[in-house]
C-alpha cells in the first residue's frame, strides 16, 4: 500500500483536555489536580513514558498551567511535549531529598492550598517507597481521579480514528499468523515471524510511526493452544501444536499510543461436534451483546442479555468473566460491561466484546472485536471473519 501519514492526537486537543479538566477544578473549587497514573498522564499532556521507581507527576492548575515533575533521566523527554508550561527536574530516587519534596514544590510554586490527586502519592512500583501526597502536604488531598476519567469515556473523534487504524494493523497481522499456523510447530515459531513482518509493513507504510506505549514494539498478535486455552488467561507453553487443538488469539496495534483488540478462537482440523457446539454458542453470545449495544441502554445490561442466552444454551456455568471493557490507552480501562456497571452507554464510547465458553476437556471459546458506540447501536472497528469455516486450520 501506498505511504499514509498515521493518525494522532492534535496538540489542540490535549489543550482541550486541559481546559476541561481545569473547569472541573474550577466547579469543585479545587486550586490544582496532582496526577500519578502514567496512563492519565498521558491523556492529560501526551507524554507517554516508561513508568520506573522514578516518580512523575502531572500538576494542572484551574488556570490550565501544567507542570511536569520528573527525573533527570526523563528532563528532555518532558521539555518537548507541546503545552506544558514548566518542568521541575529532581535527580534520582530515593536521592538525598526525596522526589514528592519537588512536588510539594512544584504546588507551592503554583499557590495551590485546595488540591486534588487521582492517588494519594505516587504509584508503588519497582521498588519504590515513598511518603503519601497527605504526608508531604500535611493534609489529605481530595479525591480526583474522575476530574480525567469521567473524560476518557467517551473517546474524540482523533481517538477513535487512532482505534480504527489499530484495529485495521490488527486484522492484517493477525491474517499473516493464521496463515502461519501449522502442527508441530510451536506456538511462537507460528506467530513471531508474521508479527515481524507487519511490523516492517507498519513502518514502511506509515512513515514517521512510532509506538507510544509504555513498552513492546507497537504490534502485538499472539495466540495459545490445547486445552489450556480453557484457562481466559492461559500462558503459552511452548508445546507442538496438533490436530484438533483450540486455539485462542490476541492481536493488537499502537497506533499514538491506542490499541484496539482482536481475538479469535481457531482449531486445528476437522472441528468435533462439542467444539462446534461451543463455538457456535460463543458466537451466539457476542451476536447478543451487538444487538443490545446501544446509547442508552445500562451496560450492566449487555451482560445480563448475554447471560440469559448462555442460560439457553446450557453454559451458564461456563462463563469465566464479564462481557468486555472499555479500551483506548490501555488495554483495560473503565467502564466495563458488567452487571455491577449502571451506568448508560454513550455514542463514542468503544469496548471490547469478548464474552467466552470455557470447557476444562474441551478448550476455550473466545472472540474479541472493537466496537464504539454509534447514534443508534454499535459499529464494529476490528474486520475478521468470525464463523467457524473461515477460522479453521486446514491439514497439510
Amino acid at each position: 500500500m501506498p505511504p499514509t501519514k498515521a493518525p494522532s492526537v492534535p496538540d489542540l486537543e490535549y489543550s482541550q483536555r486541559r481546559e476541561a479538566v481545569a473547569a472541573g477544578l474550577e466547579a469543585a473549587r479545587l486550586d490544582a489536580l496532582c496526577v500519578f497514573y502514567p496512563a492519565r498522564v498521558a491523556w492529560l499532556t501526551g507524554f507517554h513514558h516508561i513508568p520506573t521507581e522514578r516518580p512523575i507527576t502531572a500538576l494542572l492548575d484551574r488556570d490550565g498551567f501544567c507542570t511536569l515533575v520528573v527525573p533527570a533521566v526523563e528532563k528532555e523527554h518532558a521539555e518537548s511535549v507541546p503545552g506544558v508550561d514548566r518542568v521541575d527536574v529532581y535527580f534520582e530516587y530515593p536521592g538525598e531529598r526525596h522526589p514528592m519534596e519537588t512536588v510539594r514544590d512544584a504546588l507551592a510554586q503554583i499557590q495551590a492550598r485546595r488540591v486534588a490527586a487521582d492517588h494519594d502519592g505516587y504509584i508503588e512500583y519497582w521498588g519504590y517507597r515513598g511518603p503519601r501526597l497527605t504526608d508531604v502536604l500535611g493534609s489529605r488531598p481530595a479525591d480526583g481521579e474522575m476530574l480525567i476519567e469521567s473524560l476518557r469515556r467517551v473517546k474524540s473523534k482523533a481517538e477513535i480514528e487512532c482505534l480504527q487504524v489499530s484495529a485495521e494493523w490488527s486484522g492484517r497481522a493477525h491474517r499473516e499468523m493464521q496463515a502461519a499456523i501449522r502442527p508441530g510447530r510451536t506456538e511462537m515459531e507460528c506467530y513471531e515471524e508474521p508479527a515481524a513482518r507487519t511490523l516492517q509493513r507498519m513502518i514502511a507504510e506509515m512513515p514517521g510511526w512510532r509506538p507510544r506505549r509504555f513498552a513492546g514494539s507497537g504490534l502485538t498478535c499472539m495466540f495459545v493452544g490445547g486445552k489450556k486455552t480453557a484457562m481466559p488467561h492461559g500462558f503459552v507453553r511452548g508445546q507442538g501444536l496438533q490436530p484438533g487443538d483450540v486455539l485462542v488469539s490476541g492481536a493488537g496495534a499502537d497506533i499514538d499510543g491506542y490499541s484496539s483488540e482482536l481475538e479469535r478462537s481457531m482449531i486445528i482440523g476437522e472441528p468435533t461436534a462439542e467444539q462446534r457446539s461451543a463455538f457456535a454458542a460463543m458466537v451466539a453470545l457476542q451476536d447478543r451483546a451487538f444487538q443490545v449495544m446501544k446509547p442508552g441502554v445500562p451496560m450492566g445490561q449487555v451482560e445480563l442479555e448475554v447471560i440469559a442466552v448462555a442460560g439457553e444454551l446450557g453454559h451458564t456455568d461456563h462463563l469465566r468473566h464479564h462481557v468486555g471493557h472499555s479500551v483506548g490507552l490501555e488495554v483495560h480501562e473503565a467502564p466495563f460491561l458488567d452487571r455491577g456497571e449502571t451506568d448508560p452507554l454513550e455514542p463514542g464510547m468503544v469496548f471490547t466484546v469478548e464474552p467466552g465458553i470455557y470447557l476444562p476437556e474441551v478448550g476455550g471459546f473466545r472472540h474479541s472485536d472493537t466496537v464504539v458506540i454509534t447514534e443508534d447501536g454499535c459499529r464494529l472497528l476490528t474486520d475478521y471473519p468470525r464463523d467457524l469455516e473461515s477460522l479453521t486450520i486446514p491439514l497439510p
